[in-house]
């Protein structure tokens, strides 16, 4: 939790410096995220800029070497005090300040079964309106649902799923049987 919300910080400082050296979000958020790309691809980069004992003139010189400008001076930021490790929770705070900014946000859908095209757009319309925001949607199928969707958009989910349906009534039902004095 409290790395959400340093990694919420450092995110928040980006972009307001973007703000005020008139950078776009969008290509701070690009480059971060090349940055972050190699990161991804070579570990053991990541795992170096993270160890104490290894010199801050050769960290440094490995920044400058993968990333320059805002981006440069927030991973610099980073690695001085001890941070870098959250540099991927920062990217993914960054994108949600970057899609608040522009009324956007994430959808993620989870169904039963793969959805096709005209499915999905029933659901984006749908959700859409819901949200007030234009939403980036991202469908995954997952037969543990039985049947239904599930959709989270900003940390709020909105349960369609059979899984959740029977849950819902085996609750009720043991709570039901509890409440009348019955035995299991």
């Amino acid at each position: 939790m409290i790395n959400k919300i340093i990694s919420l910080r450092y995110a928040r400082a980006l972009e307001k410096v973007c703000k005020f050296k008139s950078i776009s979000l969008d290509s701070a958020y690009s480059d971060l995220s090349k940055v972050c790309a190699v990161f991804q691809e070579n570990k053991k980069l990541l795992e170096l800029l993270k160890v104490s004992i290894y010199p801050m003139e050769n960290k440094l010189s490995i920044l400058k070497d993968i990333s320059d400008g805002v981006v440069y001076n927030l991973l610099k930021f980073m690695v001085i005090n001890g941070r870098i490790g959250l540099i991927f929770d920062v990217l993914d705070s960054f994108n949600q300040l970057m899609l608040q900014s522009q009324n956007k946000a994430k959808a993620v859908v989870t169904s039963a079964i793969e959805l096709v095209s005209n499915e999905k757009k029933v659901l984006s319309d749908i959700f859409s309106k819901i949200s007030g925001k234009m939403l980036d949607f991202e469908f995954f199928a997952d037969k543990n649902l039985i049947g239904g969707i599930v959709v989270e958009i900003e940390g709020k989910i909105y349960d369609g799923s059979i899984k959740t349906y029977l849950s819902n009534i085996a609750n009720r039902l043991n709570n039901l049987n509890i409440s009348q004095g019955g035995n299991g």
